[in-house]
Formats: C-alpha cells, sequence, structure tokens
C-alpha cells in the first residue's frame, strides 16, 4: 500500500538552490499529461465566477453526473495506479461478503497496539464524526456496515504530480474533496461521504539544516514532509543530537500537516510558540492545482491564511521549511496525583517522569481546593516558559465524590534542581491545605525521545473519541484583582466533574513574544493572550449512539461550557480541538483575524474545494442531515441558499 516516499535525512550544511524541498515534490503535473484526459486540466482561480456556479451538492455516487467507471479508470492511469477504492476496516466485522473472523478480532484487540489504524487509508480515529457507519465491533447485532461518511475513493500521494491530478479533477467534475493524513482529528475533517481522499500519510522526508536565511531570519531550519509525524521528528532530532524543532506532544499526530496549520500546541509552547510560528516558508497544491510557494516574499496572503487558519481549507501542503535551534532539548518536570477515593500505587501515564504516588484526600473540598491552587499557580508555570497538566477525571458514575486529579508540569531548559525550587511555592500550597506532600524530585529527560508512533489514542475507539468543547482562559483571570473570577472558574470545571465530565487543562502560553519572527500569522488572538487551555470531556464513547442522542448530549455538554464562555466574553476556543457546533466559531477560532481569512479563501478558492467543518468559509456549505440529528461527515455536501 505504502507509495514511494522520500528518505527521512538527517543534516545538510547549508540550504539547496531549489525551487521544491523534496524529490517527490520535483515531479509535477504539466500541460502534457493532461492532453488526452482533460478531467484533470488546471483551473484559474481569476477568471472563475466571482459568485458560486457549480451544482447546489457535490455530486456522490448514484448521482448522474458521478464520474464513470471509465473515467475513475482513467484517472487512476494519470496517477500511476495510485487510486485506491478501500473498504471500511469494520467490514470484516459484519456478515457478508468481507466477513473475516479472524480479522475482525484483530481489529478489536491486537490491532490497537499496532500502526494499523494510523496507516490505514480511511480510518479516522474519531469515528462518531464519520458517522460511525462501520464500527469494528465483535458483537455487530442490530447494527450494519456502509460506506457512510467515509471517503469512496483515495488517492495514496507519492508526489505532487498526484496531488495536482486529484485537486483538478474533484474540482472539474464538482466532488467533494477532503485531505487525510494520520486521522488524529476530532471532528473528522479528513472524511467525508461521496468524496475523493488526497492521502499524504507516506510523503515523508525531514532534513535539518545548519544554516538557512530568508528575510530577516538567519539560523537554523529543518525542512519537514507533508506526512512526517511526531515521532518521526522526535527520531530525527534524537540521531542528529543537536537540532530541537516545535513537535507534537503525541507522537502519531501528523507534524506536517494540519497539526501545524490549525496552530498546534505542544512541550514547547510557552518557549518557542506554537506549530503554526515556526514556519518560514510553505510549499502547497492550491485549488487551481498550481504548486506554489508561499513566504513573506511571494503569495503572502496565503502564507497568511495557512500559519493557524486551518488545515483543509486554503490548499494542501506538500512541505514546509521551519526554524529549528542548533542545541539539544532537556525537559525537566514532575508527575503527581490527587485522589478522593482509595490509593493507587502505580499510574499508567507520567510522561517519562517518575510519579509520586497518589495521594489519597478524604475531603472533597480539600480536593477541590488544591485543584484551584493548582489553576493559581499556572500562570507561573507558563512565565517560565512551561508547560503543565491538570486533569480531573471523575472515578465513578455522575453523582459520585470519587476524583482523580493528575499533574505533569514541565520546564524545557531549566535544571533538575531549578525545577525543584521554582515548584516549592506550589507544594508548600497544598501543604498549607492540608495535604502532606513534600515537593518531588523532579526529573530531567530528553526532549526528543525515540519511538515507534504507536500510542493509546493511536485506534478508533480510544480516548480522544469522544465529545469535548475547548475554551482558552484568558491571562486576566491571574490578575491581582480578578481571583474570585479565577475561582468562578474552579467551581464551573468542579460542576462539570461532579456531573460526570472529565475536565482538562493545558498551561501554556504562545505569546508573540514566544512565537517571534515571522510573526503576522492567522493564529487565534485569544491564544496569544490565553494561559490554560480547558477541554471538557464526555468520558464515555459516543460513536455508538444514534445521531438524535448524539445530539442530546452534545447539547448537555454544551451547557456546562456555555458558563465557561460567559466567564470568559471575548475569549476564544482551539481550532485543532474544536467542538463541531462551536457557537459564532468565526470569533471563537479566529476573532479580528476572520475576514481576512475569508477573503483570501474566497480569491483562492472560488470553487468552495476545499470544505471543513468549522473551517474558514464553511458557512457556505453545510453536510445535509435529517432534522435534529448531530452532524456528521455522512451526507451531501450543498451549498447554503442553493446555488
Amino acid at each position: 500500500m505504502k507509495a514511494q516516499v522520500a528518505p527521512i535525512l538527517l543534516f545538510s550544511a547549508s540550504i539547496h538552490c531549489l525551487g521544491f524541498n523534496f524529490a517527490y515534490e520535483s515531479l509535477q503535473l504539466t500541460n502534457d499529461h493532461i492532453l488526452d484526459f482533460t478531467a484533470i486540466q488546471f483551473g484559474n482561480a481569476s477568471s472563475a465566477p466571482k459568485t458560486y456556479q457549480g451544482p447546489r451538492c457535490k455530486y456522490q455516487p448514484g448521482d448522474p453526473s458521478w464520474p464513470s467507471t471509465s473515467e475513475w479508470a482513467s484517472l487512476n492511469a494519470s496517477l500511476n495506479g495510485h487510486l485506491l477504492k478501500p473498504e471500511p476496516p469494520g467490514s470484516a466485522c459484519y456478515p457478508g461478503p468481507k466477513y473475516d473472523a479472524d480479522t475482525c478480532a484483530f481489529l478489536v484487540g491486537p490491532a490497537r497496539a499496532t500502526r494499523f489504524f494510523l496507516d490505514d487509508p480511511l480510518t479516522s480515529l474519531v469515528t462518531w464524526g464519520e458517522g460511525a457507519t462501520c464500527l469494528p465491533m465483535l458483537n455487530t447485532t442490530g447494527r450494519t456496515c456502509a460506506q457512510g461518511g467515509f471517503p469512496v475513493y483515495v488517492v495514496n500521494a507519492s508526489s505532487v504530480r498526484d496531488i495536482q491530478t486529484a485537486v483538478n479533477f474533484a474540482r472539474n467534475r464538482d466532488i467533494r474533496l477532503v485531505i487525510k493524513n494520520t486521522g488524529h482529528d476530532f471532528i473528522a475533517k479528513s472524511t467525508g461521504r461521496g468524496s475523493l481522499s488526497i492521502w499524504t500519510h507516506f510523503l515523508k522526508g525531514m532534513e535539518f539544516l545548519a544554516n538557512y536565511s530568508t528575510g530577516e531570519y538567519v539560523g537554523a531550519a529543518a525542512r519537514v514532509s507533508a506526512g512526517i509525524e511526531a515521532w518521526e521528528a522526535y527520531n530525527a532530532m534524537a540521531i542528529a543530537g543537536n537540532f530541537t524543532v516545535v513537535v507534537p506532544l503525541d507522537p502519531s499526530v501528523g507534524y506536517g500537516g494540519g497539526w501545524t496549520l490549525g496552530g498546534g500546541h505542544g512541550p514547547l509552547a510557552s518557549l518557542y510558540g506554537l506549530g503554526a510560528d515556526q514556519v518560514l516558508s510553505m510549499n502547497i497544491v492550491t485549488a487551481e492545482g498550481r504548486f506554489v510557494t508561499a513566504d513573506l516574499n511571494q503569495n503572502r496572503d496565503l502564507f497568511f491564511a495557512l500559519r493557524g487558519g486551518g488545515g483543509g481549507t486554503f490548499g494542501i501542503v506538500t512541505s514546509m521549511m521551519v526554524k529549528a535551534w542548533p542545541k539539544r532539548t532537556d525537559i525537566s518536570g514532575v508527575t503527581y496525583y490527587f485522589t478522593t477515593g482509595p490509593g493507587q500505587s502505580t499510574m499508567s501515564d507520567s510522561r517519562g517522569y517518575p510519579a509520586v504516588p497518589p495521594i489519597h484526600i478524604p475531603d472533597p473540598e480539600v480536593f477541590w481546593r488544591a485543584y484551584r491552587i493548582y489553576l493559581t499557580f499556572a500562570d507561573e508555570i507558563v512565565n517560565a516558559g512551561g508547560f503543565g497538566f491538570g486533569d480531573v477525571t471523575p472515578q465513578g458514575p455522575a453523582g459520585t465524590t470519587t476524583y482523580l486529579f493528575a499533574s505533569t508540569i514541565t520546564i524545557p531548559g531549566m535544571s533538575a534542581s531549578s525545577t525543584k525550587k521554582f515548584l516549592d511555592p506550589l507544594f508548600s500550597s497544598y501543604r498549607a491545605a492540608g495535604i502532606n506532600l513534600s515537593t518531588p524530585d523532579p526529573a530531567t529527560v530528553l526532549y526528543a525521545q525515540r519511538g515507534a508512533g504507536v500510542t493509546p489514542n493511536s485506534f478508533p475507539g480510544a480516548s480522544s473519541d469522544r465529545l469535548l468543547i475547548t475554551r482558552l482562559l484568558p491571562r486576566r483571570l491571574w490578575a491581582n484583582n480578578a481571583s474570585e473570577q479565577l475561582a468562578a472558574v474552579a467551581e464551573v470545571n468542579r460542576a462539570s466533574a461532579e456531573l460526570g465530565y472529565r475536565v482538562t487543562t493545558r498551561a501554556y502560553a504562545p505569546t508573540a513574544a514566544a512565537a517571534g519572527y515571522p510573526g503576522d500569522g492567522a493564529v487565534n488572538p485569544a491564544m496569544r493572550d490565553m494561559v490554560v487551555h480547558c477541554v471538557t470531556v464526555k468520558r464515555e464513547a459516543v460513536d455508538v449512539l444514534a445521531p438524535r442522542e448524539l445530539l442530546v448530549e452534545h447539547a448537555r455538554l454544551s451547557a456546562r461550557v456555555d458558563e465557561l464562555r460567559r466567564l470568559t466574553p471575548g475569549g476564544g476556543a482551539y481550532f485543532n480541538e474544536a467542538d463541531r457546533l462551536e457557537p459564532g466559531f468565526q470569533q471563537s477560532f479566529w476573532g479580528k483575524h476572520y475576514d481576512r481569512l475569508l477573503a483570501v479563501k474566497r480569491a483562492v478558492d472560488p470553487w468552495g474545494l476545499f470544505w471543513v467543518p468549522t473551517g474558514v468559509g464553511s458557512e457556505d456549505w453545510e453536510v445535509v442531515k435529517a432534522e435534529g440529528e448531530m452532524p456528521t461527515q455522512d451526507g451531501p455536501l450543498c451549498r447554503i441558499g442553493g446555488v
């Protein structure tokens, strides 16, 4: 299944004078390739109608205008055989010609500890967003398997030419187009019923450059391909030994794709900014099918939009040039736990730091007092360039008073002894609150730890496959005169936990100063003024729910987060961890940048080719679902208000 890819390279003394970063980018579509197949001819945004003139709905299988079998065969020939028509993996669990008991047992068991789902051309790790139309289950009684919200065809891209060919075909034939890398996607932007998918997963390449200059930037850099995942970047840094780049925390997240385009937070966010802040240039295929470079010297509006404006919206990134630091980065930190339930001797996730045994707190009031202490200390963490986790998980059904608080605090570039001194005030406050806990001895670990790209979130139905809503908590909550407001936030989170929701906090602050050059990106302004990224999560899997039940569960969750929204007027939310029904998403995700982003979108993509839920310009289209159902990707994509 793997397409031919570029190797992961490690080091180069200086940048090569090329118009592309990797060999696969030199293979481009030319007019000679389209002489016998005009369905893949290029578009021209400047001459396209200013108002949309296409069909109301993107064509679906069975429509009279759906491409014929011979047209798909011609497309496959133009793609050198890289066109796939895959079945949902879960089809092995359902009665019919694809049923295979052994394969089904593998899917619901051992496959979860492998890269099977990450390397599958269809799988989205958030199954409810696709429509949960073919769940891998041992007992499928009462359920069916259908293609549903999964793409019909997938282009296993091995070159820019493959991407250009697919873009042109989808645009010219009015077919829905989606883009997929790993499938890490909280609202299934990489799926779509009746769609053609461009799969960039196997475009692999990474190269460190000791000397690179562009505009005012002079320093180290790295070339990164579209298919590179965080674990591959960590491995490359570990082998090189003397370079650091900003990458996702979860090893299996697609670093070269949507993570960067939507913002991209990680362990170094308070120190160096977001993933989008690192970009010096991007190579992309536009909605016209053209291969262009966007940076501060050319295609500047597109360069602005791609750095935080959201993946799947403005074009398909094939590679990018990012800032690097010519040094190894170490991170010191601690992991500790509080629980109101029975004591536990070990915990499964300490993020690489020796975990202090969980402290049992019999009195729930003391537990929540400790939670408020952590929240109060969050601004100290981010001001030190750190990243903090502080997660409350109910340990029983709603209405119980058994909770677990799990926290990891990391400080890049700080020694273990300095980190302990830094944390002393926090743990002194805990002790003053009645918790017998000495300041733990921090450990120091490598930022770039080698791995194999398999994590607890690497399969459908994992902890990421949940309903969630995010809110960015602004710095003003931590001002001297705003302690009551912060206490009110803590009370809202407590009430959510008491109703059975998990409440996570990520303390990081990607300020404009941390972001540095080149600045002027489309990152949500609320992220420049935040201290905590708060996420409220329904712990139970929802992919087994009917769409109407799913909408009811969403309404309950949204009612909880509405209280946080009221406490943070003018605040925002994080696009990469989005609520499918985020109210006023234009303001929540992009604030003052939205009008400019929308203008760029309509200029570069007048056909509405690139569409993702809650993305820039998404208000012009909708996935048609029955009234009263949660909007998933299992439905035709149609223009709102007709043609």
